[in-house]
């Protein structure tokens, strides 16, 4: 028996085009607006998985688009409408389409191309970024009513930078704010563990701030090429976002300037009353530290040269669109796909550098003991055979083995002739027609 055709994949007015990316929440495509006279305009959906239609997942994803529709910024991914698809029912979010790469991608691409990330470029992006999230920090309603947004999900993976050489932060969807309708419980934690701040780690309060101190971290990265918290186990990652010295990044790439340095570790300081208390002092500090920022062009030309293999693909794509050609992404039977439009598309995590060796901690300082004494070393031995270390430090030639043979030839000539000459004293005493005789000290003659 023949299932059901697979049918064009719409949401709404917008038409599927290709597919973007996934995540564990959602599917991100790219998709079209036709309209009269020819006009056209691309845009992102994002479709959240039916799967999770548990009230709690639904709440968290309206909240996002209702919460990015207040932020307006030029360096934060616009959200323009939110619907329900008609076939299945998902919801979904209709946004900016970034033709870019993510400020991971970016990092990746360019430690295996070039060896090292760009200095000056990594400074300039994560400015910019810093930018859009002080914008999302004074956000508020039409009534003018403060938002007080955090975005407890700042990562390289959520940061754009476009091919226009922009920079754009992206997913608020665990962002809190005052008009969420969910809310964190109690020893829950939100965001991927390696960005956590501190105090998000402990589960307390947050504010702006902890997001400056994720910024750091994605800032420590993107300079050292390293990952600086992620193991690879949860468990372990959040103990050292709590614990761990945090190395300088000029400990691990001096060529990084010394006032970047300074910078970075302004903004990664585990007390917030010590840290960098805005993400536009931040982008400020940074801009100062090194002023020789690129242009906007160098930023395109990096994204362009760097960008990595999906950017290529989504370029492609987009090419053979505007040559007219005819793509539609094809919706398959829900009883063939899953909750998944793309099952084959599943999200993997993915760290920065050689995770698996992070900086380790500094070690602790030497204690004042009392000088042990010293001991032999038989290791000597092995590697100077003809010298001997002794107990009081100092060392006296070994005897060869030849030098011992000849001392004990000498010593056995030199008994015997002391006793050849003894015998004949003895006998030169009398005349004997015996000849000497070699007499006992303590004995009689015979």
């Amino acid at each position: 028996m023949v299932g059901p055709p697979a049918t064009p994949l719409t949401f709404g007015r917008y038409e599927a085009l290709f597919h973007v990316a996934s995540g564990g929440m959602a599917e991100v495509f790219a998709a079209r607006l036709r309209g009269p006279h020819g006009f056209e305009k691309l845009v992102a959906v994002k479709r959240l998985l039916p799967s999770l239609s548990d009230e709690q997942f639904v709440t968290m994803f309206l909240d996002e688009a209702r919460l990015a529709a207040n932020i307006t910024s030029p360096h934060v991914v616009q959200t323009l409408e939110l619907g329900r698809a008609d076939d299945d029912g998902a919801l979904y979010i209709v946004m900016e389409l970034v033709v870019g790469a993510t400020l991971f991608d970016l990092c990746v691409t360019s430690l295996d191309h070039l060896g090292a990330t760009p200095i000056a470029a990594m400074v300039e992006i994560v400015a910019q970024a810093a930018l859009g999230l002080h914008d999302a920090h004074e956000a508020r309603t039409p009534t003018g009513q403060p938002l007080h947004v955090v975005h407890r999900d700042v990562s390289p993976q959520n940061i754009l930078v476009g091919l226009d050489g922009r920079v754009r932060v992206t997913d608020f969807g665990i962002a809190r704010a005052v008009l969420r309708h969910t809310h964190t419980r109690a020893g829950q934690l939100k965001g991927k563990v390696a960005y956590l701040s501190p105090e998000q780690a402990a589960g307390e309060a947050l504010d702006r701030r902890s997001d400056v101190f994720a910024l750091g971290v994605v800032t420590w990265e993107a300079l050292t090429g390293r990952s600086l918290f992620n193991t690879g186990d949860p468990v372990e990652t959040v103990r050292r976002v709590r614990e761990i010295r945090i190395p300088n990044v000029r400990e691990l790439r001096h060529e990084v300037p010394e006032e970047v340095d300074r910078v970075v570790a302004w903004a990664l300081q585990r007390d917030r009353e010590a840290r960098c208390p805005s993400a536009a002092e931040y982008a400020a500090a940074l801009r100062a530290a090194l002023p020789s920022r690129p242009s906007t062009a160098e930023l395109s030309a990096l994204v362009a040269e760097h960008g990595g293999e999906n950017l290529a693909r989504i370029q492609e794509q987009i090419s053979e669109i505007h040559a007219g050609g005819d793509r539609t992404v094809m919706r398959p039977p829900p009883e063939r796909s899953g909750p998944r439009i793309v099952p084959e598309a599943e999200p993997e995590e993915r760290l920065i550098g050689p995770s698996e060796r992070p900086p380790p901690p500094a070690p602790p300082p030497p204690q004042p003991t009392a000088a042990p004494p010293k001991q032999r070393d038989l290791s000597t031995h092995l590697v100077t055979p003809e010298r001997l270390e002794v107990s009081m430090g100092r060392s006296r030639p070994m005897p060869r083995r030849g030098g011992l043979k000849l001392a004990l030839v000498l010593g056995v000539l030199a008994w015997v002739g002391a006793a050849a000459v003894a015998w004949w004293a003895l006998g030169s005493g009398g005349s004997s027609r015996e000849g000497p005789v070699l007499r006992d000290p303590g004995g009689a003659e015979p």
